[in-house]
């Protein structure tokens, strides 16, 4: 049986640009995929802890000797491991804030790599699965912006689940997303529209690529 983690960042809810086009990602794979499995992890409703110094030095702990809070650290950072390369696919949908991706995301993405364990370094625990991150930009950073270059969050994302093991790994962007919300950006409506109905699309298309 084919399954899918959906990862969710955003908080916005109905709002949220990231959660429409994903929304539409999952019902073509509900549809390609009768009876498939979807495990969905909400980092806005749960967020994972950020990383500390107690969780890290866990795996540097013999195991008899890690305290009690040690041991529940290590244990969450392993559930989430077992998690992610336990499915067939993977879809991240999620915002680009200030530049890169949330820190809820950030924090799941500290929290899954350990050394030896899954790592970019040889532990390539993602291979052979398919992976879609679906983003929205408040804006557009591509080549003629005047915040060209300014998107370190896809590139990010690419890097990050390209070194976990994964071929196969596409990243669709909807930009504009603050036209006709933030001022100055009313001119941008029309393609603030395009652009989301152009990212549908391409979520449908991946799912039978």
């Amino acid at each position: 049986m084919t399954s899918l983690l959906h990862i969710e960042v955003s908080p916005m809810g109905e709002n949220s640009i990231t959660r429409a086009v994903t929304a539409d990602f999952l019902e073509a794979w509900k549809a390609a995929n009768p009876g498939g499995t979807i495990v969905e992890r909400d980092l806005a409703a749960n967020p994972v802890p950020v990383l500390d110094g107690e969780a890290i030095f866990a795996d540097y702990t013999p195991e008899a000797d890690r305290s009690e809070s040690m041991a529940a650290k290590r244990a969450l950072r392993q559930e989430l491991i077992d998690e992610i390369t336990g499915v067939d696919e993977i879809v991240v949908s999620t915002p680009m804030w200030n530049w890169s991706v949330p820190s809820t995301l950030k924090a799941y993405i500290d929290q899954i790599i350990i050394p030896g364990v899954l790592d970019g370094s040889g532990a390539a625990g993602l291979a052979g699965k398919k992976v879609t991150v679906i983003m929205s930009q408040g804006g557009s950073y591509k080549p003629g912006a005047p915040r060209e270059g300014w998107d370190f969050g896809s590139g990010y994302l690419n890097v990050v689940f390209t070194a976990l093991g994964s071929t196969d790994v596409e990243v669709i962007v909807s930009e504009f997303g603050l036209a006709g919300i933030a001022p100055g950006m009313d001119e941008f409506v029309e393609a603030r529209d395009a652009s989301i109905a152009a990212a549908k699309a391409a979520a449908v298309a991946r799912v039978a690529a």
